[in-house]
């Protein structure tokens, strides 16, 4: 497998890729972003990079 072929796991609050696994079980995975203190079911992943908050902000990726 290339490294081009990865999926990368971000924070849907605030993009951050710090997202771990948190609990899983039964019930699904729970996700935590430490960064951001988001905590939830939903992450983002994907193989392409997730612009920036600032990049969003002014128009630009």
């Amino acid at each position: 497998m290339s490294m081009d072929n990865i999926t990368k796991r971000f924070c849907p609050k605030c993009h951050s890729e710090n997202i771990i696994l948190w609990m899983g079980g039964y019930t699904g995975a729970m996700y935590r972003c430490p960064d951001c203190g988001y905590t939830g079911p939903v992450v983002i992943e994907t193989n392409d990079p997730i612009p920036s908050r600032e990049s969003k902000e002014r128009g630009t990726e």
